[in-house]
């Protein structure tokens, strides 16, 4: 029998990627106890889906709670009831915020590195049940302290997470011991955006998950505040430097939304770029995130409103008495 030629390049051509999907969210559990039920609700919808993987943007806490070694203890023990690979982000609320006196009165450097201890122990593998291989920023050696720098690829795409944070990134000029933390860890996230765009150079596209809006709405993706003015123009030189696709996935202004709000400097919009921001405060749902390797835009992410989550509009915030409704 005769092998056509057809025949014999199909069988040392690779298969192609198959499709898959992932989960994200960020800013829950919020209020304790107020949202332990619904984030059981979020952990059995992730675990009944099967995603490849599920990503945490940060602020697993309201900032305004105290920030005691027990309250990220317990979310721990939540993180690891997810049946499939769960990468963490920190937000904010972990420890930038912990230094106010309703939060606890914290160092907040004291309280970076337990959350390093807590959620990045050993090697560099995700959380959940079943486990991810991740590559950590920590192997450098100018950057041995970022163990929260991760990144690993799957069917032609590179994911990387990067510590970015609210609260003006921990920029507080009026404490030295922050600023000195801000400055380091600046250098580490602008090295580790550099080393991601460059993994991802023969990738179908990259996708990025932080914490931190460092974008300010009314200024077309300008940096907000000074703590974010070196992280902004670098993602805009990279993102227009890569003309691949580019998906930002973050959490903190709990407002869900999808656009484009990076823009050049004459206003226009990067169109490779696409920002996706998370629910997250009183809103507890998920994002679903389809991924076609084949597809020229790869990524589509959508709502996903979990039914046992929703909540009266009229519903007044935990702690808070109801405001009268506008007329």
């Amino acid at each position: 029998m005769k092998t056509s030629l057809a025949c014999l390049l199909l069988s040392v051509l690779p298969a192609a990627a198959e499709p898959f999907e992932f989960l994200v969210m960020g800013c829950m559990p919020y209020h304790f106890p107020a949202d332990a039920a619904r984030f059981e609700n979020v952990i059995e919808t992730a675990n009944g889906a099967a995603p490849a993987f599920s990503v945490h943007c940060g602020d697993v806490k309201f900032g305004r709670m105290l920030n005691d070694d027990a309250s990220l203890l317990r979310v721990k023990a939540w993180f690891d009831r997810f049946e499939q690979p769960l990468v963490y982000v920190p937000g904010d609320n972990e420890w930038t915020d912990s230094h106010t006196p309703v939060a606890g009165g914290y160092d907040p450097l004291e309280r970076l590195a337990f959350v390093r201890r807590l959620f990045y122990p050993g090697e560099a593998r995700s959380l959940g049940r079943t486990s991810l291989p991740l590559v950590r920023q920590n192997a450098q050696a100018d950057f041995a302290d970022y163990v929260e720098h991760q990144r690993w690829q799957r069917a032609g795409l590179v994911f990387a997470t990067l510590h970015v944070v609210g609260s003006n990134n921990n920029r507080r000029e009026d404490d030295a011991a922050a600023m000195a933390e801000f400055a380091a860890r600046d250098r580490a996230v602008l090295a580790w955006l550099r080393d991601s765009f460059a993994a991802a150079a023969d990738a179908k596209a990259l996708v990025l998950f932080l914490q931190a809006n460092p974008f300010h709405e009314t200024l077309h993706g300008e940096p907000r505040d000074t703590g974010f003015a070196n992280f902004v123009p670098a993602l805009r030189e990279q993102v227009r430097g890569y003309g691949k696709p580019v998906y930002l996935f973050h959490a903190d202004s709990h407002y869900f939304r999808i656009d484009k709000p990076l823009t050049s400097a004459t206003g226009r919009t990067i169109e490779n770029f696409t920002r996706i921001e998370t629910f997250g405060g009183l809103n507890l749902h998920l994002i679903r995130v389809q991924v076609d390797p084949q597809a020229a835009e790869p990524l589509r992410a959508f709502p996903w409103l979990l039914e046992k989550n929703r909540v009266d509009p009229d519903t007044p915030s935990p702690g808070k008495p109801a405001k009268p409704a506008a007329k």
